[in-house]
């Protein structure tokens, strides 16, 4: 037996363990790392095959929040208390969002063509439904913004070992964890302002690890040779570097490490980041265009609940594509031809309530220096920053069912309700601020 499914056996006892006796929340936080890490892909030589590791926590988590609760932690001194649970505006949206995409796959052309894609949103919507439910603290959301960060700069540590120990660029051709190479790199690109984030919260040496990652994660991102997440690196910067305290070191941090990537990646990395302006002598780059044309004018022939889920790439062929099978290349047009306008706008009520709770949650928590509004304004920052760099990336690739959205979306709703603002009415007063030194 080898020692990554030691490890992963331990890890899911724990998380088992953890779910029945403590609080669900262990359980729930466990399956997020594994949403994001893909355990199964990562270490696919070593683990045994068909372990489904993410439904081993998955279960237990779901018996033990309908058996006992969601248990939120006591709170401690200066900190804010769990909040109830509650139904945010978010979560309606998502359930529309949800009802939006039944009512498509029930009229669809060919509703087997969206089975797997059903599936995986079945998967997500029961997951999201619980971290509703147990996700109540802002020490919680911490938790899980810690767990994002520190798994997509473990995923970019394992790429840049591969390619610099062994010359192996695999993540180009094959992509990671059942996405492409443009899932792969959106994926990756979201955990550059994590990682700034968490850099800004603490003040031990420890915290430099975190500035480390991101030269590994941006690193990591060019060998996907995504053009899209280099772009939405791009766009999305000001959203961490402009934000929080130290903006002069962070601006000298991203102009270094701007400055050094060109020489650690490899001269393919550097002509195909270059290659963005030439958009158009590129094939790839017209072909997509070519789709996105295709996916507009049958969103606009199936304007309700469009042709069914993933149908689209049935009919691409046929409206000019250049292959069967042709995706459309663009989430949002994606979801409005396969779902209609009523579902690209469920999802787009959910994407922007989201950004409308961090952006709450940074502009309540911002004054105050009392621990748990600390944490609530980084970690609405750092999940606004990677929000943005998913959408912008998300213009480019087809990726609706893509989990790790949704949990950000998620966190955004738990930590608008977890975090109270000073002016509001709360049981007892708010937490005292700490002594200044």
């Amino acid at each position: 037996m080898s020692k990554q499914t030691l490890f992963m056996i331990a890890v899911t006892g724990c998380a088992v363990v953890g779910s029945v006796v403590v609080t669900p929340f262990i359980g729930f936080a466990t399956y997020i790392a594994y949403a994001v890490l893909r355990p199964q892909y990562m270490w696919k030589w070593s683990l045994p095959d068909g372990a489904n590791w993410s439904l081993y926590v998955a279960v237990p988590t779901i018996l033990a929040t309908v058996a006992f609760g969601p248990r939120p932690p006591a709170p401690a001194p200066g900190r804010w208390p769990a909040s109830r649970v509650k139904v945010a505006p978010l979560h309606v949206a998502m359930l529309l969002f949800g009802l939006s995409l039944v009512a498509s796959y029930l009229t669809a052309r060919v509703p087997s063509a969206g089975d797997q894609m059903v599936s995986e949103y079945w998967r997500m919507f029961l997951m999201f439904a619980v971290g509703a439910v147990v996700v109540r603290a802002v020490g919680q959301v911490w938790v899980l913004f810690l767990v994002y960060a520190l798994s997509l700069a473990y995923i970019s540590y394992e790429i840049n070992f591969l390619y610099f120990v062994h010359g192996y660029l695999g993540i180009a051709q094959n992509g990671y964890g059942g996405a492409d190479n443009n899932g792969a790199g959106m994926l990756l690109a979201m955990g550059v302002p994590l990682c700034a984030f968490a850099w800004e919260a603490y003040r031990g040496w420890y915290r430099w690890a975190f500035a480390a990652f991101i030269p590994v994660i941006l690193h990591a991102v060019l060998m996907t040779y995504s053009r899209g997440a280099m772009v939405a690196l791009i766009v999305a910067a000001p959203f961490w570097i402009l934000r929080g305290r130290y903006r002069r070191p962070k601006i000298l941090l991203g102009v270094a490490i701007l400055a050094c990537v060109p020489f650690l990646a490899g001269q393919q990395i550097r002509d195909r980041f270059f290659s963005v302006e030439k958009f158009q002598q590129d094939d790839s780059a017209n072909s997509r265009l070519t789709s996105w044309k295709i996916g507009l004018q049958i969103a606009t022939e199936n304007p309700v609940f469009g042709v069914g889920i993933r149908n689209s790439p049935l009919l691409t062929r046929s409206y000019g594509a250049d292959m069967e099978g042709r995706v459309i290349h663009s989430q949002y047009i994606q979801l409005a031809a396969d779902n209609g306008f009523v579902g690209l706008a469920c999802y787009l009520a959910v994407v922007g309530l989201a950004m409308w709770n961090l952006e709450e949650v940074i502009r309540k928590a911002r004054p105050r220096s009392d621990p748990d509004s600390v944490k609530a304004y980084l970690a609405a920052a750092g999940f606004q920053g990677a929000l943005v760099t998913f959408l912008v990336g998300a213009v480019f690739l087809s990726c609706e069912a893509f989990e790790p959205q949704y949990w950000v979306l998620l966190a955004a709703a738990q930590l608008r309700l977890a975090y109270r603002s000073a002016d509001a009415p709360y049981p007892g007063g708010p937490p005292p601020e700490p002594p200044r030194s």
